[in-house]
């Protein structure tokens, strides 16, 4: 299962990349038009409770042209054992790319990544206390999702978004960020 969730991901991000490669192609350049807010605050630091992390995460991420951007950081999810106790928190880096689906300032975007699980052998077999995701013998969760951005003119930035974290089965779960961009 793993091997054909890993294919599934790194097609979704083929299919993203050559999207906005064929967006970028379309759209008329006028020396007249104003940039929008994305590319104006293109690097961002952000907040998110629950999301792709599962509990809470911190992100840097830099917009790298009009219709995509990268991001990576650190979080963590508090994780229960198969008996029901207590078990360790699961850490994690995740890393995403989103693909904008318009340029302005508030937008909704597609999403795909993943999250390398840190402390893979403490948690495995055991189950997110938020999102009953069943961490598994990966150290590599995939994460795929749909949301809405919005930077505005002040820097100020939010996002909301819906998930499909992959582990042993595919959880849906939603996410909250805030954050500045600059």
């Amino acid at each position: 299962m793993s091997k054909s969730v890993g294919i599934l991901v790194s097609s979704l991000v083929l299919v993203l990349g050559s999207m906005a490669a064929a967006h970028a192609a379309d759209v008329p350049k006028s020396e007249n038009s104003a940039p929008h807010t994305r590319v104006t605050y293109p690097t961002a630091f952000t907040a998110e409770i629950l999301g792709r992390a599962g509990m809470w995460a911190v992100y840097f991420d830099q917009v790298l042209n009009d219709d995509i951007s990268a991001g990576f950081g650190y979080g963590s999810v508090g994780t229960e054992l198969p008996g029901g106790a207590d078990g360790e928190d699961a850490q994690m880096i995740p890393f995403y790319f989103n693909y904008y689906l318009k340029r302005e300032a508030g937008s909704l975007f597609a999403t795909a990544g993943a999250n390398i699980v840190l402390n893979k052998k403490d948690v495995r077999g055991n189950t997110a206390n938020t999102s009953d995701l069943e961490f598994k013998n990966s150290s590599v969760v995939p994460t795929v999702g749909f949301g809405y951005e919005n930077r505005g003119d002040n820097g100020v930035l939010f996002r909301v978004a819906g998930y499909g974290l992959i582990g042993k089965d595919i959880k849906p779960w939603l996410g909250f960020s805030f954050g500045l961009a600059f």
